[in-house]
């Protein structure tokens, strides 16, 4: 059996590294296939990388990426959520794994919209045996994500109504502090249609308290920020 290529992103070299001990060690002992990894510690390495097997149709099968990653401008590339979309449009057999140290909900939302991992993993839950069977899940096209990421999901979908990416950009907003007043700089509202909206959310999430505190909380206990 031909090896799997793997590109491992990650701007850690000791965490990478025992990443690729882990899928040598698994392939020795016949739990997973031999891997051939390349490494890249930042996105502009990953970028070249990825470019240069797709000049050559030697797409990689498998690439753990990391979100938090130094910044590539010359190509637009700012993050490991980045370097996801690309993987997207250029190599959309691969399969790419997430994996990060990011907690906030509304941030892990967005990106399983906008990569669709086929798995997500928070490093503070990784462990060896997870790391192996989030590999395996993955070859046999099972998606794998984290016991964190699993009930944010669980939550929200369990809700009675979906909440659209404008609420949910308005809240994130709110939660970091942004004012009510402030809103309309980052959103193209106007300030009647901030308020229309907090009181539509207060509707949706039951809370009958005007003020902005009792709605963050209700939301945070919801999972969604």
């Amino acid at each position: 059996m031909e090896p799997k290529r793997m590109l491992i992103i990650d701007d850690h070299e000791l965490t990478a590294r025992g990443y690729g001990y882990l899928l040598e060690n698994a392939a020795l002992q016949n739990i997973l296939p031999k891997f051939v990894i390349d490494y890249a510690q930042d996105t502009k390495s990953a970028y070249r990388q990825i470019m240069s097997k797709v000049k050559t149709s030697l797409v990689y099968d498998i690439v753990l990426l990391d979100i938090n990653l130094p910044s590539y401008p010359e190509k637009k590339i700012f993050t490991g959520e980045d370097v996801g979309k690309l993987l997207r449009k250029v190599a959309s057999k691969t399969k790419i794994i997430v994996q990060t140290a990011l907690t906030d909900n509304h941030l892990l939302y967005n990106l399983f919209q906008s990569i669709d991992p086929d798995a997500i993993a928070l490093k503070s839950e990784w462990n060896e045996e997870e790391f192996v069977r989030c590999i395996q899940n993955v070859l046999e096209s099972v998606p794998y994500y984290s016991a964190a990421f699993s009930k944010l999901i669980r939550q929200q979908f369990s809700k009675p109504f979906i909440l659209d990416n404008e609420d949910r950009e308005l809240l994130y907003l709110l939660s970091i502090g942004v004012s009510s007043k402030e809103i309309p700089k980052y959103l193209p509202w106007s300030s009647s249609k901030v308020e229309k909206r907090k009181r539509i959310l207060r509707e949706k999430f039951g809370v009958e308290e005007k003020n902005l505190l009792s709605l963050l909380r209700a939301v945070k206990v919801a999972g969604f920020i």
